[in-house]
């Protein structure tokens, strides 16, 4: 699955250009399908000058950020899972009473890691805010 910071969707698969807006995901390709850099001038087996428009450059910043997000929540969460699963065997084996709220936090738990697979997304969003405005800043 690709996301194109262009028009800010998912293609699923390993496409190699937009299914929505048609750019390529940080090549160009000319009309043969040959894959050239990003900032190739003309096609590097072909010759041809007719090639694709490539997606907005997503800084390096963004990456690093996105990775240590999801690092440091995904680790956070993991930590928090093992202690509920050991505060709750202790409970169990203690006090039986205790159940419904266990269940509780438990159920808060399953909220967070779902939230926690969710931020990617929010991230994207974000950064195609930040690559729109800085585009049309530049025009």
């Amino acid at each position: 699955m690709r996301y194109c910071y262009s028009c800010n969707r998912l293609t699923t698969g390993e496409p190699v250009f937009c299914s929505v807006c048609g750019k390529t995901y940080d090549v160009k390709l000319c009309p043969r399908l040959h894959v050239n850099t990003r900032y190739s001038e003309v096609c590097s087996q072909c010759g041809s000058r007719d090639l694709s428009t490539p997606q907005p450059k997503v800084p390096f910043w963004g990456r690093v950020l996105a990775f240590l997000v999801t690092f440091t929540l995904g680790a956070a969460l993991s930590i928090l899972s093992l202690l509920f699963v050991l505060v709750f065997l202790r409970e169990v084996f203690s006090n039986s009473n205790a159940l419904n709220m266990m269940f509780g936090i438990g159920i808060l738990l399953a909220l967070l890691w779902w939230m926690w697979a969710q931020v990617p997304h929010w991230l994207r969003k974000r950064m195609h805010r930040i690559l729109s405005s800085k585009r049309s800043k530049e025009r």
